[in-house]
């Protein structure tokens, strides 16, 4: 891969292109409710995240089930994990069903 001068000049710009927007958002008194700063090659970016945002990701409960991801996992590696074919089918026609049950019919006729 060859690297060339007008590639290190463009990175010199975004980063003093960063760097303003960055003062002039501090200049500009900004409030950072639950913010996280991430330094990349020598400049600064703050991120603001909503407190509901900071809740969801700091909350204990999780939607997966590890020990079921785990065994999945286990099969695929030694080869016997089976897809029933009949309960992917009966699955997409239970989900179409039921889109078409709460699709609600076009007005004026």
């Amino acid at each position: 891969m060859k690297i060339d001068s007008s590639n290190t000049t463009q990175l010199a710009a975004l980063q003093e292109a960063a760097q303003q927007r960055t003062a002039q958002a501090d200049a500009q008194g900004t409030s950072t409710t639950g913010s996280s700063t991430a330094s990349t090659g020598g400049s600064n970016s703050t991120v603001s995240l909503s407190a509901l945002s900071t809740d969801l990701r700091t909350s204990g409960t999780s939607d997966i089930d590890t020990a079921k991801v785990a065994s999945i996992k286990a099969s695929l590696n030694n080869g016997s994990y089976k897809v029933d074919s009949g309960a992917v089918a009966n699955g997409m026609l239970s989900s179409a069903h039921e889109l078409m049950q709460t699709r609600t019919p076009p007005a004026g006729g």
